[in-house]
């Protein structure tokens, strides 16, 4: 999706007049062109293009807050490119629902009158941009199961690492080294690949590939996902191609193995064509790992209609 459904919302708003004096539509006019170039930024379901200039505060922002739910950059951004007098910050807890710990519905957030009178609250554009608007309802658990840890880097984040621009594939979670990593669904192991002994960032070791486990989730959605931890701990891998695992069953443990710049998880969901998707976007922040690993996933229906997670 291009930016130029959500422009359309500042043509709409200049357009529904037709008692502006020219004066006063030239005013106008000059400040949609400032605002058009402003949306230099392309929205899509998942992505958020030219992200550079909203990364550094976007992950201070979700750093503080996303224990209790998760609110893609792209919400945000609809509401921030619109009215940027409203912080990331406020914006993301603005978009939170605390209780369900997951974005809330955009007719929920548009009661705030804060936004009430914006554009982004117009119907016809909640409708127009919606498939990056939809609210998400994860099955996985998150990937860790520790009091602390710090994102690093986002879904599609433009990023400098080692002199080189790059564009990230998944989502960094930097916890110490050998912080046990849990299986975020239930499935089958796919690919167990160790190919570095010591636990060294690339800077040492120039093993650009590292330590990964690929694991097939194929019974929390009616279409499988694979998902991909990277940088593992050497020699820590605790399953084998072929084994079977439940959510919060512990595959490995953290590292700095590969492509990496110190201890962290890289955690990454894709489509069986390998088409990337937001990680984040699958994972219910309500799930925790009980003493004994226990855990009953919730009965999901798949003749009824399908959870899709933005794409």
């Amino acid at each position: 999706m291009k930016s130029k459904k959500k422009k359309n919302i500042f043509l709409k708003i200049v357009g529904g007049s037709t008692i502006l004096s020219i004066s006063f539509f030239m005013v106008i006019l000059i400040c949609i062109l400032m605002l058009l170039d402003f949306f230099g930024t392309n929205l899509t379901k998942e992505k958020v293009s030219n992200n550079a200039d909203y990364a550094d505060a976007y992950v201070e922002t979700v750093n503080r807050n996303l224990k209790n739910g998760y609110v893609p950059l792209q919400r945000i951004l609809y509401f921030y490119l619109e009215n940027n007098g409203l912080t990331i910050d406020t914006l993301y807890i603005m978009n939170q629902n605390i209780e369900a710990k997951t974005a809330k519905e955009m007719s929920t957030v548009c009661e705030d009158l804060r936004v009430k009178n914006m554009g982004a609250c117009i119907e016809s554009n909640i409708k127009e941009n919606e498939d990056y608007l939809v609210v998400s309802t994860g099955r996985f658990n998150f990937p860790l199961d520790v009091a602390s840890y710090r994102v690093t880097s986002f879904f599609n984040e433009q990023r400098i690492i080692y002199g080189e621009s790059n564009v990230h594939n998944g989502w960094d979670l930097a916890v110490p080294a050998q912080t046990p990593v849990y299986s975020v669904c239930s499935g089958t192991v796919e690919k167990v690949n160790y190919t570095q002994s010591q636990n060294i960032p690339y800077d040492q070791s120039g093993n650009s590939i590292g330590n990964t486990i690929t694991i097939k989730c194929d019974e929390d959605y009616a279409e499988p996902y694979y998902v991909v931890f990277a940088h593992l701990y050497p020699n820590s891998a605790k399953v084998k191609v072929g084994d079977k695992v439940s959510h919060w069953t512990e595959v490995a443990s953290v590292g700095t193995t590969g492509h990496s710049t110190g201890n962290h998880l890289h955690y990454q969901v894709q489509e069986e064509n390998g088409t990337l998707r937001d990680g984040m976007q699958f994972i219910d922040f309500t799930l925790s790992r009980t003493p004994n690993n226990g855990y009953n996933p919730p009965s999901f229906n798949h003749g009824e209609a399908q959870f899709k997670p933005l794409n």
